[in-house]
C-alpha cells in the first residue's frame, strides 16, 4: 500500500516532500519543521538525511532499549 511504512497498520494520505531546494542550495526538513543544510545538490541532501534517519533510529533503540530508568 502506498504511503505506508513499517509496522503502520493504517494509511496516510499524505507525505510530504523532506527535501527541498531554496537559492540554489538543497536542504532537507526534520521533525519539528527544523531544516538542515545547505548542499551542493539533491543527491547531497539525500545521503545527508539518510544518515540523519539511521542516526534517529539507532538513538531511538538505544533509549528503549535502556528501558525505565
Amino acid at each position: 500500500m502506498k504511503n505506508m511504512r513499517a509496522g503502520e497498520t493504517r494509511h496516510y494520505p499524505f507525505r510530504s516532500e523532506r527535501l527541498y531546494s531554496s537559492n540554489s542550495a538543497w536542504y532537507f526538513m526534520v521533525r519539528g519543521g527544523d531544516s538542515r543544510g545547505p548542499f551542493d545538490d539533491r543527491e547531497a541532501a539525500h545521503k545527508q538525511l539518510d544518515k540523519y534517519i539511521t542516526t534517529q533510529q539507532r538513538l531511538n533503540r538505544a533509549f528503549l532499549d535502556r528501558g525505565p530508568g
